[in-house]
């Protein structure tokens, strides 16, 4: 007979007490994992490795401290010198070092074993072990594959020494072998330096451009690095290297706020280095070129040397545009001259300066001191500063008086710096159609904007920048402002200019302050020279077109403002030979104009 068995039809699961999630729960020790690693020695060999090396640090630190000590005084680290000579004389002169150390540690220790008893001796053999436990515990640090860190440490800190000479290793700053640092890493606002000493034999100037090879392996970015040369020693490289992007920051101007007159005999402030530290750009001393692709911090920097000139109350300032766009529109009521797109009148200028020249130079003769101009002689003789700033150069360069004017500009940059007549040539082309090569050559003071190229680089900077390490083609286009500036007597350095906000309010502010303080000192140009000019309508409707390259002619209306029609437009136009065409923007096809028709007017072929 076969048994039944009774199923119910619905399970039920037990449910768990209410009492079990509430009561503590016990922590189960790992005991397999323990017993494990207890039989294949993993705790074991550690806590006798430990032991060990914790044991034999006051022996072997005290023995490399021995070896230290003797190679020192063996002078070993000149082994490789080929001067047998001088490695002989710093030999004799650390053995007498040794010597003198020597006899009064033991004399000392004789003196206080005597008079205090045998633990002195005790005390002065457990200094020199304390010393060797301290360098072998460091050295174990700096062996470690990882950095030794404290919690809550290290970000933010200088790094270890051995670090930055593996990344200059790593660089190829020069060879491994004799690769150290001739100075401690030192902790400075906004970054950290150190003065890194390259093998014997290797000059730190080949160094120069490889930047972005250390940043990379020290794991920064790459504008973030400096290298400075050692005057004193050529084989030493300063390294400094900053928190953040210096050159992403925007530096106002000093002269901005400015009530008091300025010094232009110190220099012109530039702007910040990637030290944060000003430069000063000293013009009595030589002609400067500026130069720079289209939006890189051209006009800014040329505005802060108008600005500072404006601001010192006696130079003279001459502008000549050869744009025509206003860009110095704020500066016209304090310059004694400003002109745009003539080029017969800067030649006639540049006559009037190279007679300015002579008239100085027969002064200072018959003055019989110093033959340049200082400030305390332009005091003594009555005369100013004269500074002719011309900005787009391949204008006036490439019209029919150009050779005229080369040829003057060339003597007024060689020589007229002594008489107090200074030049700058600001351009954006760095062709030799824009600055000819005699003209280049005779402008000591180069400013690189960012350059398309790395031969407009050392169209500017000169020939083998690049190569040295000064590339203005290799700025971000983010770093606008930024460029290098040659100044004469220095090395190339790069440099965020100060921010003048051209389309703001910063310009207006500082020409109206030195609109007042040359009225206060009687420095104003007469009225005639100073009267604002009538408004070209050309350069109205150059400037309505902003940044575009072509605009509907109902557009570019508007943008010029109440009183103008289309009618009015193309009447100003047609003497030009400027004629309204179909324009396409955007998919649409409309009447209108482009902006290279204009800039083909005022361009001489």
């Amino acid at each position: 007979m076969t048994a039944v068995h009774e199923t119910p039809e619905v399970f039920v699961r037990p449910e768990t007490p209410r009492e079990f999630w509430t009561r503590p729960r016990r922590t189960r020790v790992p005991v397999r994992r323990i017993v494990r690693a207890v039989r294949q020695g993993q705790y074991g060999r550690r806590t006798v490795r430990f032991t060990y090396r914790a044991a034999t640090v006051p022996f072997s630190g005290t023995a490399r401290l021995g070896r230290a000590y003797w190679r020192w005084v063996t002078a070993a680290d000149y082994r490789g010198a080929d001067d047998y000579k001088f490695v002989e004389r710093v030999r004799t002169r650390r053995r007498r070092t040794a010597w003198l150390v020597g006899t009064g540690y033991v004399v000392s220790s004789a003196v206080s074993a005597y008079t205090v008893g045998g633990s002195a001796a005790l005390l002065a053999a457990g200094a020199v072990v304390a010393s060797g436990s301290a360098v072998e515990v460091g050295k174990r640090i700096k062996d470690r594959p990882t950095p030794f860190k404290l919690p809550g440490m290290g970000k933010g800190r200088t790094p270890a020494e051995n670090l930055v000479v593996k990344a200059a290793i790593d660089a190829k700053l020069g060879r491994a072998d004799g690769m150290k640092l001739a100075a401690p890493v030192l902790t400075e606002a906004g970054g950290w330096s150190t003065v890194l000493q390259l093998p014997p034999g290797q000059k730190a100037r080949k160094c120069l451009g490889l930047e972005g090879d250390f940043a990379s392996a020290l794991g920064v970015g790459e504008s973030q690095v400096v290298f400075e040369l050692v005057p004193e020693h050529a084989g030493q490289l300063v390294i400094f290297v900053a928190k953040s992007d210096p050159f992403l920051k925007v530096y106002r101007s000093p002269l901005l706020g400015r009530t008091e007159p300025v010094d232009f005999w110190r220099g012109v402030p530039a702007g910040i280095n990637g030290r944060g530290r000003e430069e000063r750009l000293r013009l009595v001393d030589a002609s400067l070129l500026v130069a720079g692709e289209p939006r890189a911090g051209k006009s800014a920097a040329v505005n802060g040397i108008i600005g500072t000139a404006a601001l010192a109350v006696t130079p003279r300032i001459h502008l000549w545009d050869g744009k025509g766009a206003g860009d110095h529109r704020p500066w016209r009521k304090i310059a004694h001259t400003a002109e745009k797109r003539n080029a017969k009148g800067l030649l006639a200028h540049l006559h009037q300066m190279q007679a300015q020249m002579e008239r100085v130079f027969d002064l200072l003769d018959e003055n019989g001191g110093s033959t340049k101009l200082t400030p305390e002689l332009c005091r003594k003789l009555g005369i100013d500063v004269e500074l002719t700033i011309v900005d787009e150069t391949r204008y006036y360069v490439s019209s029919p008086w150009g050779d005229e004017i080369v040829e003057a500009m060339v003597d007024i940059a060689s020589r007229g710096p002594a008489a107090g007549v200074l030049l700058v040539l600001a351009t954006q082309r760095m062709t030799t159609d824009a600055i000819p090569g005699p003209l280049k050559g005779v402008c000591s003071l180069r400013w690189a904007m960012r350059c398309p190229d790395t031969t407009a680089s050392n169209a500017v900077l000169g020939q083998g920048a690049a190569g040295a390490g000064y590339n203005a083609s290799e700025i971000p286009r983010s770093h606008r402002g930024v460029g290098i500036l040659d100044a004469d007597g220095s090395d190339p350095v790069k440099v965020r200019s100060y921010f003048l906000d051209d389309a703001g309010t910063d310009l207006q502010e500082v020409a109206e302050a030195a609109y007042a303080l040359r009225a206060a000192a009687g420095t104003l140009p007469t009225a005639a020279a100073s009267a604002e000019p009538e408004a070209d309508p050309v350069e109205l409707v150059l400037t309505a077109f902003g940044e575009a390259d072509r605009l509907h002619t109902v557009d570019l209306v508007e943008a010029l403002g109440d009183g103008w029609t289309a009618a009015r437009l193309a009447e100003v136009l047609k003497p030009y030979g400027i004629t309204p065409g179909d324009v396409k923007i955007d998919g649409r096809n409309r009447n209108g104009y482009r902006r290279a028709d204009l800039e083909a007017v005022f361009t001489p072929a």
